[in-house]
């Protein structure tokens, strides 16, 4: 399948990888990297591998936990759509909400 990321995820992956570089360095920043881009790959083999998010009843929804990242995608015409990268502390309605949003913008809800 093919990996497709919504300009949401990747404004969401740049400003992590930024918030990790300005906390610990670029050298954590480019191993937090490789790790969510390696779990994105993966899902081009395995696009069930993640969780599903049963909240959303109108869409299929997964999950990918990467420590302490979240990564949000949908399944749509054999090709796997990289929602959003959160982080794990937000509160779930907060991600929940703001996937609605994402989803609405881009027509898939």
């Amino acid at each position: 399948m093919e990996i497709v990321w919504l300009p949401s995820a990747t404004e969401d992956l740049i400003f992590l990888l930024n918030r990790v570089d300005d906390l610990f360095g670029s050298s954590v920043s480019i191993k937090v990297r490789q790790r969510i881009m390696s779990h994105v790959y993966l899902l081009s083999s395995f696009p069930y591998m993640g969780m599903r998010d049963f909240r959303f009843s109108s869409i299929e929804i997964h999950y990918l936990v990467n420590t302490p990242n979240v990564i949000y995608y949908t399944l749509f015409e054999n090709r796997v759509i990289i929602l959003s990268i959160f982080n794990s502390k937000q509160s779930p309605e907060n991600m929940q909400r703001m996937l609605a949003d994402i989803l609405k913008a881009n027509g898939l809800l």
